[in-house]
């Protein structure tokens, strides 16, 4: 059984708050949600650099123990950085394997086609100042061919009217440069009154400039394709060795192979030629049998 089947939701900001965080995840569980993403963000611009500037993952036990594991819950961490210099704090972090998914937001030009080309990340993302930022047809690509997401979150844009209309001239942005290729559609919900169910969603979808089928893709299996993607991220190349197995021993009462294809031997037609003998000779004797002894009384 596929342990990433069923809906997803992979961006859901981490609230100190557990009560409210939990009143979140009960409704995208009551929605028909299968995984959830719990985002964390690291800023490399405001952030020391010195020693693993990266946080610490939480501890998702204690709330899918809430949820009597109704839902796959992951550690999701976002980095906003504007120098590609942050690959040298990503390539030392030992914490950055902790988490499940790893997203980007590029805040310059520079940045994005960083992220599109050689920094090691699962989904392509924005935030508030960053949602209209310039992006290219030609990186755009390069980033789908790596099997890079581009998100859409859609709680802002029902909370604020202009950020509605970042979001919808970002989502047409996905359109016109990719036709919407590897765009995913998040939450990032702050309460659980924002949260909608996957057909809304798939709704929402089509004011973002993506087909019906693409909508579908967008909370299925485009994030099945994230997850699997960032299992082989994280565990990196693997190699297989194949064996070619020794035959089973053969049991004696069995033939071989040189045996089944031998003649048949002679000795059925001998026998059958000494039956034959036998009957000619009691033919020329008259065909009477030798008499028989009769016990004496």
């Amino acid at each position: 059984m596929n342990k990433f089947s069923g809906f997803s939701d992979l961006c859901v900001p981490y609230n100190s708050s557990t009560k409210e965080l939990l009143g979140i995840l009960k409704e995208l569980d009551e929605l028909g949600f299968k995984n959830v993403a719990i985002e964390q963000i690291y800023n490399h611009d405001s952030c020391d650099k010195k020693g693993d500037p990266i946080p610490d993952p939480i501890d998702l036990k204690p709330l899918s123990k809430e949820l009597n594991g109704r839902l796959r819950l992951l550690n999701r961490l976002t980095i906003v950085y504007t120098e590609a210099n942050v690959t040298l704090v990503t390539t030392r972090s030992a914490k950055l394997r902790g988490y499940h998914l790893v997203a980007v937001v590029p805040k310059t030009e520079d940045a994005f086609q960083h992220a599109c080309q050689t920094m090691p990340c699962d989904i392509i993302s924005y935030n508030s100042d960053t949602v209209r930022s310039k992006m290219s047809r030609k990186f755009y690509f390069v980033a789908v061919n790596r099997n890079i997401m581009f998100e859409i979150k859609y709680a802002p844009a029902i909370v604020n009217s202009n950020d509605r209309k970042d979001i919808i001239n970002r989502a047409h942005k996905y359109h016109s440069y990719g036709k919407s290729k590897n765009v995913i559609i998040s939450s990032e919900a702050r309460d659980r009154f924002q949260v909608r169910g996957p057909y809304d969603i798939a709704n929402l979808g089509l004011i973002f400039g993506l087909s019906e089928e693409q909508s579908k893709n967008a909370i299925l299996a485009l994030s099945r394709k994230v997850f699997i993607n960032a299992e082989a991220r994280r565990h990196g190349k693997a190699g297989i060795m194949v064996r070619v197995r020794q035959a089973a021993a053969v049991d004696s009462d069995d033939y071989s192979d040189s045996e089944l294809n031998e003649p048949i031997s002679d000795s059925s037609e001998e026998e059958s030629e000494e039956e034959m003998d036998e009957d000619e000779d009691m033919q020329s004797d008259g065909g009477q049998e030798p008499p028989r002894k009769i016990a004496k009384v």
